[in-house]
Parts: C-alpha cells; sequence; structure tokens
C-alpha cells in the first residue's frame, strides 16, 4: 500500500476485501472508509453498463447485499451500547435470518460471500461480548416476535450466535441442493456434522437437510447407486424416531414425508433394474430385505413391501397434517409444509395408477383401490389451500374420474364443489370435453359456477365444444343433455355473443369456405356408408353463407359473391341440393374444383370493415344488454375481476388483408380504457391446437419457473392469446414489432444478393436442377427418387453448394443493422439464440413441424423469436407431409453462424440442456395437460386419424384401432417416450414407419434419419434410457445433419 500506483489499484478493484481486512484487526474506522469507497466503485461501474445487458447488471447488482452488510455490521460494532444488550443482537441477527439470498435466482458464490461473511462477523461479535459486561434487561422496544430459532429468552450470546451460524448453513445447504450443486451441499453438510451432535434440536435438523439432499443427488444415479444413497437416510430417520422431538408436528411430518420418500426411490430402482440387488453387495441388500418385511426369494414381493411402506409413511404425514388444519386457526399452520404433504401422498397414489394404467404395477391390489379416491381427495385439498401444483394437476383428476367413474364421481362432485371456481378457468376447454360424457356431473357444479360468475370466460369454449357433442340415449345422457341446454340459455342470453361471433364470420374468405365444404362432402361421399342427413346439413350450412342472400348480417363484399355464384350453385347441384344426393364423389369433385377455379379468379378484396360486417362498423356498447369483453382477458393464473376487464367499445374501419392462403383478416378493437387491441381473424381453421398448444408452453413456462438453472437463465417462451369460436373460426393476438423471420431476412439482404438468391443460379433453382437430374420431372415423385439414388456424399457436396450460394452472416449482418451499440448487439442476439434454443426444445417434445422461415415472429424490440401456427404438431410432418420432414427443429446455418465462435456449443446447447432437464423432471405435468386432444381431438386430429387408417402398415397389429382414441393416445405416446429419454432418430423411423411404410423411399427414409456411424452421434447411442446430454447432441446432430437438410423440401428453405 506504500507505492502510490499500486494502492490505487488495490482501492479501485479490491475495496470490500480490504474492509475486511480492516474488520480482522479491529480498524471500523478505516473498514468504514474502505466499504464506502466499494459502494462508490459500484455506482460508478453499474452506471456505466449498458441497460441491455441484463445479466452483467444482475451479476453486479449481486455483489451489494454482502457489502451492506459489512456496513451495517461496521455501525452496530460501532454503538458502545449494542455490545452490551443482548436484545439489539437479537435484533440484529433477526434481520440477517430474514433476509437471505434468492433460493433460485442468486448462484451459490453469491450465497457462499454471503453466508462466509456473516459467520466472520458472528465471531468478531462474540469476542466483544465475551470481553463486555452484559446488560440482561433484554428491553425489546416492545417487539418481542422474533422469527430466530433462538425465541428462548434466557439463551446466553454464546448460544445465540452458534444458533444462527447453523441455521444460515442449514439454509444454505437447501439452496445448493435446489441448484443441484451437490459438492457444495455435501461439503457443508460434514463442516456441520459435530455440531449437530452438541443438540438434540440441530440433530434432527441435520438429519433431515442429510435425506433431502440423498433424495435429489440420487435422480441423476444409477439404480444400485441410487439404492446405496437413499440406504443411508434410513438409521438416520430411525434415530429421529427415538429422539424426544418426534412429538413436534412439523417434525414428525417430515420425518415421515423423508422416510416414504426413500422406501419409493429404493422401490423404483428395484422395480427398473431388479438385478441390482446383487451389485449392491450381501450386506446391503439383507437390510433392503429386512426393510420391505419379504424374503429374497421373490423381488415383485419386495417392492411391493417397500412400496407399502412408503405408502404408510406418507399416510401418516398426511393424517398429522388433516390434524394439524383442523386444531388451529388457518394464520398458525405451516401452509407450504401441508400442501407438501398433501402432494407428496397424490403423486406417489398416482405413479402407481398410471402403472397400473399400463399392466405394471407393484403394489397389492387392496391398496391400489383406494389410491384413486386419495389422488382426488388430497390434490383438491391442496387446491383449496391455492396450491400451483395442484392447479396444474387437475386434468390428471378429470383423467381418473373416467377411468374410476363408480368409485370417484360422487366424491369429486362433493369435494370440488367447495373450491372457488375461479381456480379451473385456467382448464375451461378440459371442463368442456367431459360436458357429454357420462362422468359429467363431477364438473357440472364448477361449469355452472363459472358460467354464472365469469361468462365471458366460458362462453367461446362451449360454443365451439358444444357442436360436437353427442349425448347418449340413456337416463344420465338425457339428464346431462339438459344440463348443457340450460348453460347454453344462461350463456346465449340477448344474443350479443353469437351477433359478435357471426360478424367475425363475415370477414371469412368465401372461396375459401366453399372449398373447406367441398372436403367435408367428398369425405362424406367417400364413405362406404353415405350419410345423405349429414350431406344435406352441410349444403344447407354452405347455402346459408354463399348462397342466401336474405341471411341476416351480410356485408357488401359477401352480398357480391352470392349474386355472382348463388345461382350457379342451384344448377351445379339442385334448388336445396337435390341433385347433391345423387352424385358420387369423382362427379362432384370435378364440377366443384371448376367452380372453385371460377371463385379464385374472381376474388377481390374488401376495402374496409364494413364491406365484410355491417354489424361491427355500427357497433354501439349503449344499445347492448350484456358489455362484451374484450376476448382473451382470462388466463386462470389468478382470480379474475371482470368489473375490471377492457370492454369492445367499437371496431376501427381498417383491415388488413395477410397474404397467405386463407386469407386472413387483421382488425382492431377499441377498448372503453382507450387502448386499441389488434386481433387476426381466422375463417376456416379449428384453432384449438394452437390454443391447446399455447396453453402447453404455459404448462412448460411454469416447469421452468421453478427450476433453478432455467430462472437464472431467465427461460420463459412468449405465448400470446388465442381464442378458438367456432370448429371453422377464431381470433389470434396480433403481435407488434414482429417480422417473419423471412421478411426480417429478406429486409436486410442488398438488391444483388436478393437478385442472386431469386435468379436461375440461386440455391432454389440449383435444388431444382438437382432434383430433376435424378429422373422425375416435378411433383413430390422427385424427391422420393433422389432419396433413392444419391448417395450422402453426393447429397452432402449439393447442399453444400446451395448454402454457399447465401452470405454465411446473413442473420448475423441483419442483427448488427439492428443494433446501435455493441452492447445492443449482444443483448438482441443472446436473447434471440436462448428463446430459440428454447423453443426447439419445446416444439420437438410437442413434436411441432413445418418450421418453415414465415412460421417464426421476431421481435424487433428484444430480438426473441415466438413461434407460429402449429397445424404441424405430435410428428404429423414426419407422418403425412408427403415430402417427411426428418430434422427435429430448425437448425440450420444462418441460426448456428449468428453464434460463432462458439456455434452451437455454447449457448444454444446449454439452454437445450437446462430446459429438457427440467421437462423430464417434471414429465408427468406435461402429460396430463396433452388429454385435451384425447378427450377432444380437434377437426385436423379426426382428418390425420382417417388419413394414417387409410394408408395402413404393420403398425395396425399392435394397435386396437376400433377403441375410440386410439390416434390421440398414440401421439400422446410419443411425447412421454421422449421424456424418458428415447433416442431422437428412433421416433422419427417409428413416425415415418406410421405414415409411409408402404412407399417405395421408405426404406431410403429410415436410413438417412438414423445417420452413419462413421458421421452421426445419434447412430452410436442405444435406441432409448439417454441422458439428457446425449439427447441434446443426438438432436443436434439430427438438425444439422446436411444429408438431411440437402434433401428437404425446398419450400423449408433449409439452406437459409
Amino acid at each position: 500500500m506504500k507505492t502510490e500506483e499500486k494502492k490505487a489499484l488495490i482501492e479501485m478493484y479490491y475495496s470490500q476485501e480490504l474492509s475486511l481486512l480492516y474488520i480482522l484487526q479491529d480498524d471500523f474506522d478505516r473498514a468504514r472508509y474502505y466499504v464506502k469507497n466499494a459502494m462508490q466503485v459500484f455506482m460508478q461501474n453499474y452506471s456505466s453498463i449498458d441497460s441491455l445487458l441484463f445479466n452483467s447488471r444482475m451479476i453486479k447488482l449481486q455483489s451489494v447485499q454482502a457489502l451492506t452488510e459489512i456496513q451495517d455490521f461496521i455501525n452496530f460494532m460501532s454503538k458502545e451500547s449494542n455490545l452490551t444488550s443482548r436484545a439489539s443482537l437479537k435484533r440484529f441477527l433477526n434481520i440477517w435470518t430474514s433476509r437471505y439470498p434468492d433460493t433460485k435466482m442468486d448462484p451459490m458464490n453469491v450465497w457462499d460471500d454471503i453466508i462466509t461473511n456473516r459467520c466472520f462477523f458472528l465471531d468478531k461479535i462474540q469476542e466483544k461480548f465475551s470481553s463486555t459486561q452484559l446488560d440482561d434487561s433484554m428491553e425489546l422496544d416492545g417487539d418481542a416476535t422474533f422469527s430466530m430459532e433462538m425465541d428462548n429468552e434466557n439463551q446466553d450470546t454464546h448460544t445465540m450466535i452458534k444458533n444462527c451460524k447453523f441455521a444460515m448453513k442449514i439454509k444454505m445447504i437447501e439452496c445448493a441442493r435446489k441448484q443441484n450443486s451437490f459438492s457444495v451441499a455435501l461439503n457443508l453438510l460434514k463442516d456441520l456434522h459435530g455440531d449437530s451432535k452438541t443438540c438434540e434440536d440441530w440433530r434432527v435438523k441435520w438429519n433431515h437437510s442429510y435425506c433431502c439432499f440423498s433424495h435429489s443427488r440420487s435422480r441423476s444415479q444409477s439404480n444400485a447407486e441410487q439404492i446405496i444413497t437413499v440406504l443411508k437416510t434410513v438409521c438416520l430417520l430411525d434415530e429421529i424416531k427415538l429422539s424426544s422431538v418426534s412429538n413436534n408436528v412439523i417434525t414428525f411430518r417430515n420425518q415421515n414425508l423423508l422416510l416414504g420418500t426413500t422406501f419409493h426411490i429404493m422401490a423404483n430402482a428395484l422395480s427398473k433394474d431388479p438385478s441390482c440387488l446383487d451389485q449392491i453387495g450381501k450386506e446391503k441388500a439383507r437390510k433392503v430385505l429386512m426393510l420391505s418385511e419379504e424374503g429374497p426369494d421373490n423381488v415383485e414381493r419386495v417392492i411391493a413391501g417397500l412400496n407399502k411402506r412408503a405408502f404408510l409413511c406418507f399416510s401418516g404425514a398426511v393424517k398429522k397434517s388433516e390434524e394439524e388444519v383442523q386444531s388451529m386457526s388457518f394464520d398458525h399452520i405451516d401452509i407450504s409444509g401441508i400442501i407438501d404433504a398433501y402432494m407428496t401422498l397424490a403423486n406417489f397414489c398416482d405413479s402407481h395408477l398410471r402403472k397400473e394404467e399400463q399392466n405394471s404395477a407393484d403394489v397389492n391390489t387392496e391398496d391400489l383401490q383406494i389410491f384413486p379416491a386419495i389422488v382426488v381427495e388430497k390434490v383438491i385439498k391442496a387446491l383449496k389451500l391455492n396450491s400451483n401444483e395442484a392447479r396444474l394437476k387437475f386434468p390428471r383428476l378429470l383423467q381418473i374420474v373416467e377411468t374410476y367413474p363408480e368409485m370417484i364421481l360422487g366424491l369429486m362432485a362433493q369435494e370440488i364443489s367447495s373450491v372457488p371456481c375461479w381456480q379451473f378457468i385456467g382448464w375451461i376447454s378440459q371442463l368442456m370435453a367431459m360436458l357429454d360424457k357420462n362422468e359429467a356431473p363431477a364438473v357440472q357444479h364448477i361449469v355452472e359456477e363459472i358460467a354464472s360468475s365469469y361468462p365471458q370466460a366460458i362462453v367461446y369454449p362451449f360454443m365451439i365444444s358444444s357442436e360436437s357433442f353427442s349425448f347418449p340415449e340413456t337416463a344420465i345422457g338425457h339428464k346431462n343433455k339438459e344440463f348443457v341446454k340450460r348453460v347454453k340459455n344462461k350463456l346465449y342470453e340477448g344474443g350479443v355473443i353469437q351477433d359478435f361471433v357471426h360478424s367475425l364470420e363475415q370477414l371469412s374468405n368465401p372461396a375459401m369456405l366453399f372449398k373447406d365444404w367441398f372436403e367435408d362432402v367428398r369425405n362424406e361421399l367417400g364413405k362406404t356408408k353415405k350419410n345423405t342427413n349429414n350431406i344435406q346439413q352441410l349444403y344447407d350450412g354452405m347455402y346459408q353463407n354463399l348462397g342466401n342472400l336474405e341471411a341476416p348480417g351480410l356485408g357488401w363484399f359477401r352480398k357480391q359473391f352470392i349474386k355472382e355464384f348463388g345461382k350457379e350453385l342451384d344448377n351445379h347441384f339442385g334448388k336445396g341440393g337435390s341433385k347433391l344426393l345423387g352424385m358420387n364423389a369423382s362427379v362432384f369433385s370435378k364440377v366443384a374444383l371448376s367452380l372453385f377455379a371460377k371463385m379464385k379468379k374472381c376474388e377481390k378484396e374488401p376495402g374496409n370493415l364494413k364491406e365484410c360486417s355491417p354489424w361491427m362498423s355500427e357497433f354501439k356498447p349503449e344499445f347492448l344488454r350484456t358489455e362484451l369483453e374484450i376476448p382473451g382477458q382470462y388466463d386462470g393464473k389468478g382470480k379474475p375481476l371482470p368489473e375490471y376487464h377492457a370492454k369492445i367499445s367499437g371496431f376501427d374501419e381498417r383491415i388488413k388483408v395477410m397474404q397467405s392462403i386463407r386469407k386472413p383478416k387483421r382488425i382492431v378493437i377499441r377498448g372503453n380504457d382507450e387502448r386499441e387491441y389488434p386481433f387476426l381473424v381466422k375463417g376456416g381453421e379449428d384453432l384449438r391446437q394452437d390454443q391447446r398448444i399455447e396453453q402447453l408452453f404455459e404448462v412448460m413456462n411454469n416447469v421452468l419457473s421453478r427450476d433453478a438453472a432455467c430462472s437464472q437463465r431467465n427461460m420463459q417462451i412468449k405465448t400470446y392469446q388465442v381464442i378458438p369460436m367456432t370448429s371453422r373460426l377464431g381470433l389470434i393476438e396480433w403481435l407488434e414489432n414482429t417480422y417473419t423471420l423471412k421478411e426480417f431476412l429478406l429486409k436486410n439482404m442488398s438488391e444483388q444478393e436478393k437478385n442472386c438468391y431469386n435468379s436461375p443460379k440461386g440455391p432454389c433453382a440449383d435444388y431444382n436442377d438437382w432434383l430433376c437430374k435424378m429422373g422425375e420431372r416435378d411433383g413430390p415423385e422427385r424427391y422420393m427418387t433422389m432419396f433413392k439414388r444419391a448417395s450422402r456424399t453426393e447429397t452432402v457436396m449439393s447442399f453444400q453448394r446451395r448454402e454457399n450460394h447465401i452470405p454465411e452472416d446473413l442473420l448475423r449482418k441483419a442483427f448488427v443493422k439492428m443494433s446501435t451499440t455493441p452492447e445492443a448487439l449482444l443483448s438482441l442476439r443472446s436473447h434471440f439464440a436462448s428463446t430459440h434454443a428454447l423453443l426447439c426444445i419445446s416444439h420437438w417434445i410437442l413434436g411441432i413441424g413445418d418450421r418453415h422461415l414465415s412460421n417464426f415472429m421476431i421481435s424487433t424490440e428484444t430480438g426473441g423469436l415466438v413461434g407460429i401456427d402449429f397445424g404441424h404438431a405430435f410428428g404429423s410432418a414426419t407422418q403425412f407431409l408427403q415430402v417427411p420432414e426428418l430434422m427435429p427443429f430448425r437448425l440450420t446455418r444462418q441460426f448456428v453462424n449468428l453464434m460463432l465462435p462458439m456455434k452451437e456449443s455454447g449457448l444454444i446447447y446449454s439452454v437445450m440442456l437446462h430446459s429438457l432437464r427440467a421437462y423430464r423432471i417434471n414429465q408427468d405435468v406435461l402429460i396430463n395437460t396433452m388429454d385435451i386432444f384425447v378427450k377432444e381431438p380437434s377437426l385436423d386430429w379426426k382428418n390425420f386419424e382417417l388419413k394414417q387408417l387409410r394408408k395402413g402398415g404393420t403398425w395396425t397389429k399392435e394397435i386396437n384401432t376400433d377403441e375410440v382414441n386410439w390416434y390421440p393416445l398414440q401421439k400422446v405416446k410419443f411425447a412421454r417416450r421422449k421424456l424418458a429419454g428415447a433416442n431422437p432418430a428412433v421416433i422419427t423411423c417409428d413416425e415415418l414407419r406410421l405414415g409411409h411404410e408402404k412407399s417405395d423411399a421408405f426404406r431410403e427414409y429410415v436410413s438417412v434419419a438414423q445417420g452413419s456411424k462413421q458421421f452421426n452421434i445419434r447412430a452410436r447411442q442405444p435406441p432409448d434410457g439417454l441422458e439428457e446430454e446425449i439427447q441434446v447432441k443426438c438432436l443436434i446432430d439430427q438438425a444439422t445433419d446436411p444429408n438431411i437438410l440437402g434433401r428437404t423440401w425446398e419450400g423449408w428453405e433449409p439452406w437459409m
């Protein structure tokens, strides 16, 4: 410190350390000077970090708590009276224990700094206190409620300080465990082990902490290692049973939950690999047998015995919790602990019900019979305590009611009626799908309550589901029909909602409505047994929309269309469709196609809203009986307050027609809160699939927010509102300040690059030439020929040639152009890459395909990516597209080069890994939510089901296609396999077999998807049971394989 330059440098970078050194030497004045200096340096540094560099600012901010605590400590020590009063010490320690770093967001190094500093300060306080005379008056300034574990008034200072140290380190162990920093947790546990033996209470806490640590660590271990790890916890937990603390409610509950978890982990490990008993050594195996209370001759009975003991432990914990709820006032009970007990028991029972459904049960049958009731009852009890986890599990309860109706129906109806109805708003589509089933009485009370309290949350889902309700001709069927009628009358009162939906229908493109009708009728005529009623109904519906000038609510635009084509409909299909019933499929197709071609020729676009929909153009809210809310304001995350929701006050006259096939229109709704709400009106599409996928993304976000690694990286999928209204109409929230990725790239190309891209020498033309060389001139057949004839080497070389037609850093240049500073570039680039990597994994789990450049939107404000248009989900792009998709997601050259020099191995890989790990740990929640696809398949799913049946193949031997929901169940099973660690290439091959087995090029498709052992990591891995790291490497390998990208459909533009 004697050389000025060195001193300045040390003061600049190490002021915090200097202040700690001077505290060590008891020089508090100098320490105060240096900590102030550190604060000054922090202010300067923080203000110089660009506000866009969120992570850098967060890391800088995390140092503030350590600095303020040094200041607090110096202030405490400088005041003489503090050093003689135990009360002021207690108050000071209380501030610390109520102010820990964040368990999820603050990494372990921040925790380590703070807890280490505190322990050092406590030693200093200890020194001072032992050298001064204590004032024992314990004056508390009127505040005697301290949250510390040291509530005993007569504690001496020494005990108080030791207690505080112990409590802080236990807290840090819990945090390290949640962040999977197992080595840190283990070191701390070893550190505290000696101290824990000095006091009964501490021993219990240490034992519990060690058990939680062992359970968490066992997740990533092999089956035999799991048993060895958790076996150690049994004797620790038995120790507590004998102690005097075990009659404490919370200790007893934790004790049972931990012991039950130990038995459950052992049983699971054994059921996955029965041979692991031989791998763990004779002594340990004998212990396991003793715990299961069974003999060594039958492993199945050992597993059942362990499960039985786990069940008894969990039940004991729940019983104690229920006593606590009944005997204490709500303010004094430990809500999170009670919810934990309920959900642990419910999840345990549910895991066995799932095994039973897959015919691999490993508990006694008499126990199994009471499990359904336990799951329903405990989840609903947790719901009453407002548990988020229980809310996510609700779709599973609906499944259980369907599987075990006679046991559960009454119980569910009775229990659910005491839960506030807003808790179920997030699951309205699932509730609607139940209303025509025999199990409907279980949810009728809830549906009726929502219809009364929040009618506009339920009216659109009700409208779309009621199109496909079919009630059986039984007493219960008639009752359910009556109920639906009652709800309908309540919801449709005043008719305003129907008028709104009808006026939105006027925005649909009439030629496309005709095309949809033509496809529906063709499907009906193609059936072996024609249903004339259905055909007549379809014709009447179409004629009302496209042929009847007298229909209400028509605008000028639709009237012009009817004048032009209404008579033609009568000529071709007869008055009222009389000729239609006599036509066969081929004659009908010929007539309808020529009419459709005529309609496309005469197509015009409407100029304003009035031409389409007079009702919307002349909308006056004051004349309506009910106020219309702007759709999409109920998210189910909290209690809605409809009185504060924005209501529709009018519509903007401007409409924008989009250029995609169906010509959707963008409209702007004006709210009574003086804001504008843009929406895209999509006609002719069933938006239920998009809505359900957005719902799954919400569930995924919930899973990501509970995971420490994902929270620290701020990983969330951007979602938007999708409101299906009928099976042919819906609204989609319009995202402001976004472009499609295709527009974004084209906008940032120079004129010369654009010309080159579209020229006869561009990649598209080059690909076409290469395909033609294979022998076929055009159509999807040429791709088949190419798969059969082109070798790997030839494909890769020609693909690289096409890639080289385009600058390799096009996306990178677009980002540079968009950024005003280097910091902005860094921020936009990393946000783009992390949102894209997260989308890749999330889309792959849900089998979302067809990710061409127009199906991504990029935000010009944040650089974040949003996926849109989920017409191909659950593997349908691989199974049904004529040129099957063989890549799991889009990770082409432009995306990879944006992240140079690390390419895909840095940020992209780590985001994929952490998200996949979080999804795999919480796979049940995701699978439960997918159940809605099974209960109420959308129109696309019904069509895909027919397509798959027509194609046939060897898969039909493995599946009973007479079962009602075989198709959606098959799709959900694929998602389950992905979450269990299947090799992505094997999944692709299985999807190919379902859709292309009879194709000439099937063998080649499979061999390209599998890859070759020489070039591809995926080909060297087993078909299932992969770790997350390997799964992600296989996915990246498959997505970037030039042999796959070089054979992809041209419209996907794989060279971009």
